[in-house]
């Protein structure tokens, strides 16, 4: 079993975090808590504070228990399991994520408007934080640049987290300027996410598969021709 208490530590922080949080600010919360917004930060759905304590605290909890033992189950565990301890870093980044989340919900429910902008922040700091790692995420089925493409081949595995690893901390990067200078959250996150996901996820596996593939059939052998018939009537 992988599990040390010396790589949980942060993860377990995180779920504490959300816990005292929701003892002690949550009685001032308002009755009804805002939790989905539009593009300019507006509230449009609204959920009863027990609820939206009991799913805060319950969805880090499972983010953690899903991200921690799920690549147990991967078939690619035996690759995994020299590097697991870079799958439960990325598993952090999402669970810090998720505390900021819930701050700047509890912002929103006081202040009657999500501050879209440190939303933009928080967002391209993660993406950042997890394109800086992807060039050293293994093969697996449920972390990094899962598309058929990727999962086909280790080498266009390897190549496509490379470029997606740079492209994504790029992203991230000028999606937290943007997001500072005032660009709407929305817009900026379109604008810098987008491109990474079409060309790293999409676009540049398929043609690195393909060319992999042309160059083996180039290379293989050609067993279209039949066997030619020993003079005694056999094969051999």
């Amino acid at each position: 079993m992988p599990w040390k208490l010396s790589h949980e530590l942060f993860a377990l922080a995180a779920i504490a975090t959300i816990v005292v949080l929701a003892l002690v600010i949550g009685p001032s919360l308002p009755d009804q808590v805002p939790t989905h917004f539009n593009g300019d930060g507006v509230a449009d759905s609204y959920s009863s504070r027990p609820a939206f304590l009991y799913w805060s605290v319950g969805l880090t909890a499972g983010i953690y228990l899903l991200l921690t033992f799920v690549p147990l189950i991967d078939p690619f565990w035996k690759t995994i399991k020299p590097r697991y301890h870079l799958l439960t870093l990325l598993r952090d980044f999402v669970l810090g994520f998720s505390v900021a989340i819930f701050l700047l919900t509890v912002l929103a429910a006081r202040d009657g408007r999500l501050p879209t902008n440190l939303l933009g922040v928080c967002i391209g700091v993660l993406i950042a934080l997890i394109g800086n790692y992807l060039p050293r995420v293994p093969r697996n089925w449920f972390f990094g640049i899962r598309t058929p493409w990727t999962l086909a081949s280790d080498v266009v595995w390897v190549k496509s987290h490379r470029v997606g690893g740079w492209m994504f901390v790029i992203a991230g990067v000028v999606l937290a300027v943007a997001s500072v200078l005032g660009v709407p959250a929305h817009i900026a996150l379109i604008v810098t996410i987008l491109p990474p996901v079409v060309v790293a996820g999409f676009i540049y596996p398929f043609i690195l598969l393909r060319r992999l593939q042309h160059d083996e059939m180039e290379t293989a052998p050609d067993l279209s021709t039949p066997p030619t018939d020993h003079p005694n009537g056999g094969t051999l």
